[in-house]
């Protein structure tokens, strides 16, 4: 069986990418985010299974009642928006204590218990058909936080990517409209930023096997993505996989979308907003991700390059306007923090001798558009 940490890349479809995913009778998973934490390993390590399985339903109560999922909209799916999806608890917690006085699988007991919630809660699939075991940690610290508590469990990771400046723009656009942009801080912004660029870099420190997943791709060539992903992970390819669904049921895609999404979009193009950039910022993203856009075919940026910018983005300063309009003296006063934070993450680090990974299904003779 190969164990599979899904990352997200910002706004590049890691949960749509599980969308697909949902239903394979081979595949192991739960609809959605795991928070790969302190609080987690604490469930994990509770001695009684029945009070192990209970404390779990606690923590993550919208997987067993969508309608309790309101920012991934697990409460409005199906063709009408009408549908929900609901685990009988009393169940669950029964199937868990029953496997787990089954022979153990790993060694790791953290990872046995994970292991043994998936199974129980995926109760009517057959565990010797499952060949992949997928955990959405989503966020680079789950990732790194998967590999310090489960360091004896071996692992490949899945990231999902898409062009850089949707990836931003889209970032600004969707956080900004979502709550009147209560939620997009200074922080959140730095955080993406260092995600977009050096996201990739970060987890090839982590020396696992790493495959990229390009959104652009999934959906313009969904077909030649989706049956290279098959042959890798030796499962077996059905259109199923092409339809966007949880528990079965239509998804919509998430709240901060702001708008319905219908699963795979075969005229998906790269978009981006200009007024989010300046022509120093482009003339500085393309000295930072030239290798990045050579080896995943998005095209060049600028035909300038930039090798240095301590001036604030303008990604930066509509951020901050919308951290003052919203009143957030806490993160008002972070601003200069994360400001210089950028300026020395952009400037002193350079990662241009990473080994990029692949992509999975990329034409490396076309420019993704």
């Amino acid at each position: 069986m190969k164990i599979l940490v899904l990352m997200a890349g910002a706004r590049a479809g890691a949960e749509f990418l599980q969308s697909l995913l949902d239903g394979h009778k081979q595949i192991l998973q739960l609809p959605g985010i795991l928070h790969v934490n302190d609080e987690l390993i604490k469930i994990l390590s509770i001695k009684s299974k029945k009070n192990l399985a209970e404390e779990f339903i606690k923590k993550y109560e919208y997987y067993f009642d969508s309608r309790k999922s309101n920012i991934e909209r697990h409460n409005m799916l199906g063709l009408k928006k009408k549908d929900h999806y609901r685990v009988n608890k009393n169940f669950f917690i029964k199937k868990f204590v029953q496997i787990s006085k089954k022979k153990k699988r790993f060694q790791n007991e953290w990872f046995q218990n994970l292991y043994l919630i998936h199974l129980a809660y995926n109760f009517k699939l057959k565990e010797s058909n499952i060949k992949v075991f997928v955990i959405n940690a989503h966020i680079i610290p789950y990732v790194i936080n998967f590999n310090s508590y489960f360091n004896n469990v071996k692992f490949d990771i899945i990231h999902t990517i898409r062009n850089p400046l949707a990836s931003i723009s889209s970032t600004i656009k969707n956080w900004i409209k979502y709550k009147n942009g209560y939620f997009f801080t200074p922080k959140e912004l730095y955080y993406n930023l260092k995600l977009v660029f050096f996201g990739i870099d970060e987890i090839v420190k982590l020396n696992k096997k790493i495959y990229i997943i390009q959104l652009e791709n999934l959906h313009q060539k969904s077909n030649i993505v989706l049956k290279n992903f098959c042959k890798i992970f030796k499962i077996k390819f059905s259109n199923k996989l092409k339809n966007s669904t949880f528990h079965n049921l239509k998804w919509w895609g998430d709240k901060i979308s702001g708008k319905d999404k219908s699963g795979i979009n075969k005229k998906h193009k790269v978009s981006y907003d200009i007024k989010y950039f300046t022509k120093n910022n482009l003339a500085f993203f393309q000295n930072k991700l030239n290798l990045k856009l050579k080896t995943y075919c998005y095209e060049i940026i600028s035909e300038q390059s930039l090798n240095l910018h301590t001036l604030p983005f303008k990604c930066e300063f509509l951020t901050w306007k919308n951290t003052i309009k919203n009143r957030r003296l806490k993160h008002i006063i972070s601003i200069p923090y994360f400001y210089f934070k950028r300026i020395i993450l952009f400037t002193f680090f350079n990662y241009e001798n990473t080994n990029l990974p692949a992509s999975i299904g990329l034409d490396k003779g076309k420019i993704i558009k």
